[in-house]
């Protein structure tokens, strides 16, 4: 009698685990992932059976704490970000925080979305956070349901070799976009989701009702567009890992865009095949879940937005060189792979074609094209941000680390004006205020703003007791500028120059000013010389002489000395 207790229970147990295990790992993998069938584990010692199942569930748990040591980063501190940034039309002061000093994140990649007054996050791997923009204060959203992305399941069945901390940010199954739809209160996600019967993932989009009062939500998400499946591919160049694209926009009545790349498959024309969602414009009616393609032959795009005119553009990363800007209409091909501006990565050849390099010819041309390439982002048109800027567009680069901003006149464009940030640049949005904001791969969320303080005195220079009138303004600050020195300025910074060695800036200096290291620091006696001749105190150097009387030499020395003795400002007002 006691024994047929310990049987049955025994068998309680049993079927509790095995019912467990067959809908964690499902019906293909049960065997090849547990050594046995179902037919097996009935006829199999019962004690046994659950000895395996029991030790396959504590190295599941093991696998998955790995999986997120490796994936999570917790950054210490509250690291706070204040930066006045001199642009050729404004100047700007840049704030931010870094979300994961707040919280374990997924570093690289992500998406933000502007919901009222609230900035959305997405990190890499799914999880929602939230920025207050009145109280500046970072949260997880928690209430909304998790993102159907089957991540543990795609853990434990993924292909390949055990995820180490190199390729853990290259893994390929990532959340890619997110959106607001302010007309249906409804958040959409573009991600990545494991196909448990096929053992690959699909892009999918999923939108769910949200309440931008509360940051809470009602029913659960509601999928309404899966991509052809992809296989996993290790992390490298051919990975898939940046041509996967899942870029969404957002144009009103219903109407939601994404855009896909090609994962750079073995199937070199997937972008040129009609029957395949890879490389190619989207289009979906929320509403009812349809969706057809509207453009094709599109390699690795990481942007895709809206102008006010309804115009609808997208930026696309080349291969080495060729990352465009492209106007994207329906029934266009962009051409990849037949075209490309850029080459192969080991080569001078042509990256897929078969047309010249560097040649676009038969296929929709680019409005315009960055080579060498910067690895283009996110973009949007800018509006209600200042008259100077308001119409252009703001593109984010993720190698170059900046962003630029593009004029444009007519169906051109009319200059591009880099503005360096020192950040990889990942997405874009603009608050209802006009603020731009801007996420970074290391997961800061930096806010843009008009500097009004700078811009209402009216000059550049910062403010230093006499620096208003003096010979600095209209010599020096042609081409040098106070402050930090970034890869767009066209001279060293003149902040503290008395004080520090000479040729010390993170400037390229010229060899020949180089050589003058061995000096020391700047006197005002060395730079009196340095100024009367620059060529003979240097020569070779690129500074150009100034032909200047040594009462205008001793005035602008005297002026650089007061500002290398006291704290710089950049108005009287701060």
């Amino acid at each position: 009698m006691r024994r047929n207790r310990i049987t049955l229970a025994s068998c309680l147990v049993l079927a509790f685990l095995a019912g467990w295990a067959y809908e964690k790992y499902g019906t293909r993998a049960f065997y090849s992932y547990f050594g046995f069938s179902v037919g097996d584990l009935i006829r199999s010692d019962v004690t046994k059976v659950a000895e395996v199942l029991l030790a396959h569930s504590r190295v599941h748990q093991r696998d998955w704490d790995s999986f997120k040591a490796l994936h999570y980063t917790q950054d210490n501190g509250d690291t706070y970000f204040h930066h006045y940034v001199e642009t050729a039309l404004l100047p700007l002061i840049i704030e931010g925080k870094r979300l994961s000093d707040h919280y374990p994140v997924a570093k690289e990649s992500g998406a933000i979305a502007v919901a009222g007054d609230a900035i959305i996050i997405l990190d890499r791997l799914g999880n929602l956070y939230s920025y207050d923009l009145k109280s500046s204060v970072f949260g997880l959203l928690s209430g909304i349901p998790k993102l159907p992305n089957k991540l543990e399941k795609y853990l434990v069945k993924r292909p390949g070799p055990p995820l180490n901390l190199a390729d853990a940010p290259n893994d390929e199954i990532r959340a890619r976009s997110i959106t607001f739809l302010p007309d249906r209160q409804e958040l959409a996600v573009a991600y990545d989701r494991f196909d448990e019967a096929l053992g690959n993932l699909r892009t999918v989009v999923s939108v769910i009702s949200f309440d931008v009062a509360t940051l809470g939500t009602s029913g659960d998400w509601r999928q309404i567009f899966s991509s052809d499946p992809f296989p996993y591919k290790p992390a490298g160049p051919e990975s898939g890992i940046t041509g996967g694209g899942g870029i969404l926009a957002y144009r009103g009545d219903g109407k939601l865009y994404l855009i896909l790349g090609d994962h750079f498959r073995a199937d070199p024309k997937i972008s040129q095949n009609p029957a395949s969602t890879f490389g190619k414009t989207i289009e979906i009616d929320v509403a009812k879940g349809n969706w057809g393609v509207i453009s094709l032959g599109h390699r690795s795009p990481l942007g895709l937005t809206f102008r006010k005119s309804g115009q609808l553009l997208s930026t696309e990363n080349g291969p080495r060189g060729g990352d465009k800007l492209n106007v994207i209409e329906e029934g266009s091909d962009y051409g990849w792979p037949s075209v490309t501006l850029g080459t192969e990565y080991n080569s001078y050849d042509s990256a897929g074609g078969s047309s010249p390099v560097g040649s676009h010819t038969g296929y929709r041309a680019p409005l315009f094209a960055w080579v060498p390439s910067i690895a283009v982002s996110q973009l949007i048109e800018i509006r209600n941000f200042n008259d100077r800027w308001d119409g252009d567009l703001l593109v984010g680069s993720l190698k170059a680390s900046s962003l630029y901003r593009l004029r444009l006149e007519g169906d051109r464009v009319l200059y591009s004006e880099r503005i360096w940030l020192g950040e990889r640049i990942r997405d874009l949005a603009q608050t209802r205020d006009g603020t731009i904001v801007v996420w970074t791969d290391d997961t800061k969320l930096l806010l843009i703003r008009v500097d009004n303080d700078q811009l209402a005195v009216r000059r550049r220079t910062p403010y230093i007791v006499g620096l208003e009138h003096s010979l600095i303004n209209e010599n020096c600050l042609i081409c040098h500028h106070f402050g930090p020195t970034n890869p767009t300025d066209f001279a060293p910074s003149l902040t503290g120059l008395l004080n520090r060695p000479i040729a010390s800036d993170v400037f390229r200096y010229s060899p020949a000013l180089r050589a003058k290291q061995k000096l020391g620091n700047w006197t005002p006696a060395l730079l009196s010389e340095f100024l009367s001749d620059p060529y003979k105190f240097a020569s070779g150097t690129n500074m150009f002489p100034l032909k200047l009387s040594q009462a205008e030499i001793d005035d602008i020395v005297a002026t650089l000395t007061r500002a290398s003795d006291h704290p710089v400002e950049s108005s009287p007002s701060r």
